[in-house]
């Protein structure tokens, strides 16, 4: 039968030769198996993990091999029955006993497979087995073609036993195939006591289709709910810490994205290789429709279909599901195998390098670059011009390091996800060139591309315009981001100032630039839409009217294949100017993170010895430029100082003299510019052994402790906070507490020690914080404290108590402890060394006691040299201490905030909605976009369209039919037949019957005329109704954002206090990125999906109605598979969306507390944190992923059955001709990715709801009262204030904590407000403000109930200057008076009173013309080195603040605060511990001037420093909310026993408060 036939003996001869390579890995494996003596059975590890004893004993192997063997068996003997048949009927074939060879092979491979014990071998021999079996199934496919096509119509393949056997063949390969892949690779594993994922685990059978995460999905399924505990760990090649291993293991010279190449090579390879058998799969069924078709030209009507057609249906199927599986694992391994790793790695990376970094503060920018900001700036407040540069240039700032990891290693990792599609378009093109030449011909194909290049140059002008509109987006979602963090960050100072509807107007101008923006997008995209739907239109309409001219004929096999392969290829083409600004994009990221992971790394800079000291040195903050003249950094020269050991010594100076830079040094943390730095060597951590720390041998000597300047806690609870890591020792620990004055703050906590403390501390006071800090560092091992100014937040009395018993006391005795304060006659009883330091170098450093005798330490004090000094002088230092000044919140505020979180939380987790996304939010959204007409208009235009589609696929089965039909009229009245709709026939005479007659080329005219017209309208409607929805989308994002900027600034405080800024800040980019750019693409392309659906299924009912009965029961099928996939996915989505936010919190809390971290040599503890982080997050995503493939290799394979079902329908319905089968199968071939993607999209705008669902809740969030009356427009004219019986609380829940105060405060008074801690002081102030309403009593200010008038009038009519001052960025203008309403001589005396700038400067200001801040003379200092560096940047009303004003110290920022109030003139005033950083020098003449520029305003001063309201009016002492004492200083220091005689006894400064008070009048 084959005998003549070479090409079934070349195939036959090739499947032996291939299936005999592929059993030489088995021979191998049989023959080591026999050499080796029996091993000990053994747990089974591997690098993701190690299995179980249970995991091992359910694992087995018996079932598949039984299958396996006897399939194997039954084909060998099934194929030798065929040879001997054969053989005895006397045809000569060779062939068919190659095909016994065939299988004695696959028998060899069986049997090393039933022999090899180890695991991972066997499988590996079971793909081998399942390659060769699809080799012999191939060549028995297509040796049985051959026959089928030499027997043609009517002739027979041999006897039934041979075609029996033939079949029997064909199934038993098939079989032994999938037995082969069903060996499951190894037990499961564990890591950690956490499963490991098991797509390693399972059969090949399982891994390639997915079906390893099913059991996910169920888990989903069942509890409608993941959480992260539930996913299982990822293997070794995703996970952070083997990959950053891995990358540590060889050197890394090249540039980075090469080396991130060479890093993941073969994944990288692996992409590309299916990418190439993509290309060829992608046409495939294109080929295949292209043969069935022309078979059915050319059968005549009432023949049955030959047995070659069905051999095209076979491979129909097989290229379809082929297709789809490589297309699946191309998805697959581009985001598992490819962006993932890489993102984890890189992540990683960037992470390690940070702890590793110097810490940078960008405070020697050169001059040339701060001018150019200068005016950005003083033009528009809003700008965030430092941040946008710092973004395209070195990223140094905070934000745009962590933006390294939020975005750039995003967009590194999504190109690499896609950078198969630049090969993978060529491969495309190349096949499909190759496919339509031998089809159309070259001059159609050329005439084709001719009309489709007429679009390439408008596509290109809008990629580059839409590239562009984007950049300029991402810029202003920056700004955005920089002024929606500014306003939440000093949202106190809004409220307080009553500044909330300037503020919404400020966000909305920037607002309308980002929609402006996002509109320009959407234009470009509307263009580009219009490109893709018209080049494959002009590309079909030229080249088939070309091939009609040249042919006089248009066959359907011709048609609907060229049309199916245009579409296949304009998508390819279309993407290719969108990539490359993709490409773009990475290319900039990789280079930032190249220069980041670049840059200068601390190096050890200090020599070990016994005591800390400095000879000869000059120090100054670290910076990774190239130091030139102009070095803008604040240096401290010719240091020569020697600390004693284990004695406490103390640092003194001046506001901004660089206290916090000489810690620093210290701790290795500055650039050393000469001379030479001593400090012990501290032991490794990794040598310490912590865990087998005991009382006896704590405290390492040579081993440091830090408190930083702004203090830095974690979001832990207050004993992790403490502990820091340590073992927990009882005593210790309790000792702690007690020295550092915390046992009374737990008891007042509801969780006590367990309390939660949100980032940063923004629940505690400022004194706790600092306490705490303080007492993380006593509780530590180390022998040497450095302590940055702890004492200027807590009060006189609990710095007393800390000094003595902790300081001092039992924990401190020992230990070098290096204090920075400026509290020096508090310390000086109990300090050894001294150490005060001038402008730019150290004035006077000695032991005490050499000091006190030559009259020096009198100096010292009396300089109030004493200033706290806030190492923030040389602020450009000071670490960014993002939104650690939110909180004037003090005391009593954390009392109540913990007490609300009974649960131990005080930041709650973030909540994450149950199943499917609730109506009420579509319902929202829809009704924000328009509304019911709206929606209306879009549903018509959307069906319209699919009907010009439907209809122009069906003109073009009328025009390709016309010639075995010789009119319209036959053509409609024979296909409705066909399906027994004979009785609409008639209504085919619509048609004009003069056509009948019509010559070929005016018919061509015609039938192209009308294919044209069709073509215009698809083009026109298709890309009006994307155009159309993005109005409704820009509708829709202008209002949710309104309404959400408008509820948010007018929330009640508490809900801001316990509330991230992130979570809500998330809100404000994040979700509304997804709802501005992405809601509304899904939505258009969802829909369009959903009527390509309906299109496919219309189409069928042409072919037969039973169609529809089938598209319907596989319908049934896909929304089952939907709908077990929506659960996972929703889920996952949510995870991960949730997973994010730890990463960005854990890096951001980690840059600002380096210096924390690094002095007490935790790095390597954070990096590990963080690589679990990093790993939460990428299997959350993983799962999405994986959830999503699962899904889609399942449509795949329900789509390829539906294109199957429809060709056999084709095949058996006698009277379809060629022409409708071809309109019915470029349909059907097109359900699965139909299916797919209306799924895929609806998933989307499920989780893309998710953001409209957030920010609707919060744009429902209850607010402020906005009721009440409007004050006399003159009111307050006196500043009278009584407050009778006054009873608050912070919830209706929680206990009051004012208590029935009562006291009145006349006009013009000034009233000091003392207590201790939670005394009600900062309640008070609260309430003051309608913070907290009244829930008794009242309080009246000039007679008037201040809870019946409007909040905004009341807090608009008062002022306060917070204890933690806020600054918004902009200039020093526009902070004192950010309406342009005063003079700038008032600006600048409002200045000099607070003593930022001198008279003299203020005169040489007038006299000069320049207006650059650099061009004012300074007055020379002392000793001319450092004349450079102390220029006073409140010259210029235009110089720039930073945001939070972190460009100046603590102390600059309150007296900023103070002359802000000054300009204002507010009749009553409430200052909270407004000079707390500021050294007593200053404080003295700021005392004065408030009393002088407030005498005509009632002051209400809070106080921790009792020298600054001692010569008050009145004193309020508060004690547990209650009026303790109240009456004059005098009066109240007469009482004995009082409260406020005891602290004046307390406090450093007894003698001098007893002469303020003995002298107030």
């Amino acid at each position: 039968m084959l005998e003549n036939d070479s090409r079934s003996l070349v195939a036959g001869v090739a499947g032996l030769a291939s299936i005999f390579l592929l059993t030489i890995p088995s021979i191998a494996g049989v023959a080591s198996h026999l050499r080796e003596s029996k091993p000990q059975p053994n747990i089974y590890e591997d690098k993701d993990g190690v299995a179980t004893e249970k995991s091992v004993a359910e694992y087995s192997t018996k079932i598949p091999k039984i299958f396996l063997s006897t399939f194997v068996i039954l084909g060998l003997g099934t194929s030798i029955a065929l040879a001997v048949l054969e053989t005895l009927a006397g045809i000569d074939v060779v062939e068919t006993w190659l095909n016994v060879g065939q299988w004695f092979l696959i028998v060899i491979q069986t049997a090393s497979i039933l022999l090899v014990r180890d695991s991972v071998k066997r499988y590996t021999l079971g793909i081998y087995t399942t390659i060769s079996s699809m080799f012999l199934l191939a060549v028995l496919l297509f040796q049985d073609g051959v026959i089928t096509k030499d027997t043609g119509y009517g002739g027979t393949f041999g006897t039934s036993e041979e075609i029996g056997l033939r079949i029997s063949q064909l199934a038993l390969s098939a079989l032994v195939a999938f037995s082969s892949v069903s060996l499951p690779r190894r037990p499961d594993v564990f890591r950690d006591g956490k499963p490991v994922d098991r797509m390693y685990s399972v059969s090949a059978l399982d891994r390639y289709s997915f079906s390893w995460v099913r059991g996910m999905l169920a888990l989903a399924r069942t509890k409608n709910r993941l959480e992260m505990d539930d996913l299982p760990q990822m293997d070794h090649y995703t996970r952070s810490k083997d990959l950053s291993e891995s990358w540590a293991e060889s050197k890394h010279p090249r540039k980075l994205w090469i080396e991130i190449f060479l890093a993941h090579k073969w994944p990288f390879m692996i992409q590309w290789m299916l990418t190439l058998l993509s290309a060829f799969g992608n046409f495939a069924p294109q080929f295949t429709t292209y043969h069935l078709l022309q078979i059915l030209e050319r059968r005549h009507p009432g023949d049955p279909a030959s047995p070659e057609a069905w051999v095209w249906v076979i491979a129909l199927t097989l290229t379809t599901i082929g297709q789809a599986l490589i297309e699946s694992w191309l998805f697959w391994i581009s985001w598992s195998e490819v962006a993932m790793p890489i993102r984890s790695q890189v992540s990683a990376l960037i992470f390690q390098k940070a702890m590793r970094r110097k810490d940078v503060k960008g405070a020697s920018k050169s001059a040339k670059k701060e001018t150019v900001d200068v005016p950005n700036l003083n033009g528009d407040t809003a700008t965030d011009k430092p941040e946008v540069e710092d973004d395209e240039a070195d990223p140094k700032g905070k934000q745009s390091t962590v933006n390294l990891i939020g975005v750039d290693t995003k967009r590194v990792s999504d190109f690499a996800s896609f950078n198969n599609y630049f090969p993978g378009s060529l491969f495309k093109l190349i096949v499909s060139f190759a496919f339509l030449l031998s089809i159309i011909g070259w001059k159609a194909l050329l005439a084709g591309f001719l009309a489709m290049s007429l679009t390439i140059p408008l596509n290109i002008y809008f990629s580059k315009r839409y590239s562009a509109a984007q950049d300029r987006l991402m810029k202003v979602r920056d700004v955005k981001m920089g002024v929606v963090t500014e306003a939440l960050q000093g949202i106190r100072q809004i409220k307080f100032s009553a500044l909330e509807s300037n503020w919404h107007k400020k966000i909305g101008k920037v607002r309308e630039k980002e929609l402006g923006e996002q509109w320009n997008v959407f234009v470009s995209d509307t263009f580009l839409l219009f490109c893709w739907i018209t080049s494959p239109i002009a590309l079909a309409a030229t080249s088939l009217a070309l091939y009609s001219y040249l042919y006089g004929e248009l066959t359907p096999s011709v048609a609907f294949t060229a049309i199916g392969v245009f579409g296949n290829l304009e998508v390819t083409l279309a993407v290719i100017p969108e990539l490359t600004t993709d490409l773009i994009d990475a290319y900039i990221s990789v280079n930032r993170i190249e220069k980041y992971l670049k840059a200068p790394e601390i190096t050890k800079n200090t020599t070990d010895s016994p005591n800390i000291s400095f000879e000869n040195a000059s120090i100054a903050w670290p910076s990774d430029e190239d130091k030139t003249d102009d070095d803008l950094r604040y240096v401290l020269r010719n240091i020569n100082i020697s600390f004693p050991e284990n004695e406490l010594s103390v640092v003194s100076g001046k506001t901004g003299t660089g206290k916090s830079l000489l810690l620093a040094a210290i701790l290795g943390e500055v650039d050393v510019l000469s001379g030479k730095i001593n400090v012990p060597r501290a032991p490794h951590t990794r040598t310490r052994h912590d865990n087998l720390a005991t009382k006896e041998n704590w405290i390492i000597p040579s081993s440091i402790a830090f408190v930083a300047q702004i203090p830095w806690i974690e979001n832990a609870s207050i004993k992790d906070n403490i502990l820091f890591g340590l073992p927990y020792d009882e005593y210790r620990y309790e000792k702690v507490l007690e020295v550092c004055a915390l046992t009374k703050d737990l008891e007042m906590l509801t969780d006590g020690e367990n309390t939660e403390i949100g980032a940063n501390g923004i629940n505690l006071s400022g004194g706790q914080r600092w306490r705490v800090t303080f007492a993380r560092a006593l509780y530590s091992r180390a022998g040497i404290l450095v302590l940055d100014d702890i004492f200027s937040a807590v009060d006189a009395h609990v710095g007393r108590h800390i000094f003595e018993k902790g300081l001092t006391g039992e924990l401190g005795q020992g230990r070098t402890r290096i204090l920075v304060t400026h509290h020096v006659a508090l310390c000086k009883s109990k300090t050894k060394y001294i150490v005060e330091l001038g402008d730019g170098t150290v004035e006077n450093s000695g032991f005490v006691t050499e000091l006190e005798e030559d009259g020096t330490l009198q100096q010292i004090i009396s300089h109030e040299e004493t200033e706290q000094q806030v190492g923030e002088d040389e602020d450009p230092t000071a670490v960014n201490s993002e939104e650690s000044s939110d909180i004037d919140n003090s005391e009593t505020l954390k009392n109540v905030d913990s007490k609300k979180a009974a649960p131990k939380k005080f930041i709650e987790e973030e909540s994450r909605e149950r199943g499917r996304v609730k109506t009420g939010v579509y319902l929202d959204y829809l009704k924000s976009s328009g509304g019911i007409p709206f929606w209306g208009f879009a549903l018509a235009f959307f069906t319209l369209q699919q009907c010009f589609i439907t209809g122009r696929a069906w003109w073009l089965r009328i025009w390709t039919g016309a010639n075995e039909h010789t009119s319209l009229q036959k053509a409609l009245t024979q296909s409705f037949q066909i399906q027994g709709f004979s009785n609409y026939a008639r209504n085919a005479t619509f048609y004009p019957s003069s056509v009948e007659p019509a010559s070929p080329s005016e018919s061509l005219k015609f039938y192209l005329g009308v294919y044209v017209a069709l073509s215009v309208a698809i083009s026109l409607f298709g890309t009006f109704r994307y155009w159309y929805i993005f109005t409704g989308s820009i509708r829709a994002s202008r209002r949710l954002f309104e309404r959400l900027s408008f509820t948010i600034l007018r929330t009640p405080l508490r809900w801001m206090d316990t509330v991230p800024l992130g979570r809500i800040l998330n809100r404000f980019t994040a979700d509304f990125n997804v709802v501005d750019s992405r809601l509304c693409n899904d939505m258009s392309y969802g829909a369009n999906n959903i009527f390509r659906l309906v299109g496919v299924v219309v189409a069928g009912v042409f072919v037969s109605p039973y169609i529809i009965v089938l598209s319907l029961a596989l319908l049934v099928i896909c929304v089952r598979i939907a709908r077990f996939y929506m659960t996972g996915a929703r889920e996952a989505k949510r995870l991960e969306s949730s997973a994010k936010s730890p990463v960005f919190e854990q890096f951001g809390s980690a840059l600002t507390g380096v210096g924390t971290i690094r002095a007490f040599d935790k790095s390597d503890i954070y990096i590990t944190r963080m690589y679990s982080k990093i790993d939460d997050h990428v299997s959350s995503f993983w799962y999405l992923w994986a959830f999503n493939r699962w899904m889609g290799w399942r449509m795949s394979l329900v789509g390829g059955f539906f294109a199957t079902f429809v060709a056999v329908m084709i095949l058996l319905i006698n009277g379809i001709d060629a022409a409708l089968a071809g309109f019915a199968l470029s349909f059907a071939l097109e359900y699965g990715s139909a299916v797919i993607w209306s799924v895929r999209f609806y998933t989307n705008i499920e989780l893309d709801m998710n953001a409209a669902e957030r920010i609707i809740e919060y744009a429902n969030l209850p607010t402020e009262s906005l009721e009440g009356a409007d004050p006399p427009a003159a009111w307050p004219s006196e500043g009278r204030l009584e407050v009778n019986d006054l009873v608050v609380g912070y919830a209706p829940d929680l206990p009051p904590v004012l208590k029935g105060l009562t006291f009145r405060v006349e006009r013009n008074e000034r009233i000091g407000v003392v207590g201790r801690t939670g005394a009600g002081k900062s309640s008070l102030t609260l309430a003051l403000f309608r913070f907290l309403e009244a829930r008794e009593g009242s309080i009246h200010i000039d007679g008037l109930d201040i809870s019946k008038i409007k909040l905004h009038a009341l807090r608009s009519r008062l002022a306060i200057i917070p204890q933690d001052p806020v600054l918004f960025s902009g200039t020093i203008r526009s902070n004192l008076d950010a309406f342009d309403e005063h003079e700038d001589s008032a600006l600048r005396d409002a200045l000099l009173r607070v003593h930022l700038v001198t008279a003299e400067e203020i005169e040489s200001i007038n006299n000069s013309s320049s207006s650059s801040g650099t061009a004012t003379p300074v007055p020379p200092t002392p000793n001319g080195t450092t004349k450079n560096l102390n220029k006073n940047p409140f010259l210029h009303l235009s110089s720039t603040i930073t945001e939070g004003g972190l460009n100046l110290s603590q102390g600059q920022r309150q007296l900023l605060c103070l002359a802000r109030a000054i300009v204002s003139r507010p009749k009553i005033m409430v200052l909270d511990e407004a000079t707390s950083a500021v050294d007593m020098a200053t404080d003295t003449l700021i005392q004065r001037s408030i009393r002088e520029e407030f005498g005509d305003s009632t002051l209400i001063v809070i106080a921790h420093r009792l020298s600054t309201i001692a010569d008050f009016d009145k004193i309020l002492v508060l004690h547990d909310g209650k009026v303790a004492e109240f009456g004059t200083s005098k009066e109240l220091f007469a009482l004995e026993n009082g409260a406020f005689r005891g602290m004046v006894g307390e406090s450093g400064e007894k003698e001098k408060l007893v002469g303020i008070v003995n002298s107030a009048e």
